[in-house]
């Protein structure tokens, strides 16, 4: 690579940090709205693919990259609420890119082996819970889940403890307003008709 090519590829590195500035922070407003919508109060999240990101002096420069990258699979928690003696927990898991999970290879920094660009989504799984969360039932929450893949679908555990749903949705569902509600009303109706009627919509 010459010198010039290099700048040019430099241009696009500073075009994709913009441009993920962006992304990212549209994600934070929309999350922000469906949990303001759905009435949960955002707790704090982890990053489910890699560390989160050195801070405060810590880090090697041996971390992965993805360590600084960390919004690629992360989970926004959000608080626990009581209703009516019943614990109602909920998530918003962002997959920036279902390749890793799509393609079934073990190694997170094989890129060149993820699924093509164009074939994966990027999406948004809403998890909610009653009376149970995902640490009771971790096999289906591994690194490596099916869960995690862009056709996983729908998911539905009923246990004595209580009821843990998952559904997902194409990060373009969320586009404006209108394709918002809709999201939110689909995820409401799912799981009132699987165990959790307390998830209600407040706009």
């Amino acid at each position: 690579m010459t010198q010039p090519e290099f700048e040019n590829v430099l241009v696009d590195v500073r075009k994709a940090y913009r441009l993920l500035y962006l992304y990212q922070r549209r994600v934070l407003d929309l999350v922000q709205y469906i949990g303001d919508t759905l009435t949960f109060r955002y707790q704090g999240g982890w990053s489910w693919f890699s560390n989160s990101t050195p801070r405060g002096g810590k880090g090697a420069l041996g971390n992965w990259a993805w360590d600084w990258l960390n919004m690629y699979h992360y989970e926004f928690n959000f608080s626990t609420k009581e209703i009516e003696g019943n614990n109602i927990m909920f998530s918003i898991f962002l997959q920036s890119d279902t390749g890793y999970f799509d393609s079934g290879i073990e190694k997170p920094l094989d890129i060149e082996s993820f699924s093509p660009a164009d074939e994966s989504l990027t999406q948004l799984m809403f998890l909610v819970g009653k009376n149970c969360w995902y640490k009771d039932f971790n096999d289906d929450f591994k690194d490596t889940s099916q869960l995690f893949k862009k056709d996983a679908g729908d998911y539905i555990k009923i246990s004595k403890k209580g009821v843990l749903l998952a559904k997902v949705f194409p990060l373009s569902n969320f586009l404006n307003l209108d394709t918002t509600t809709k999201s939110l009303e689909e995820f409401v109706t799912f799981s009132k008709a699987n165990g959790i009627e307390e998830i209600e919509l407040t706009r």
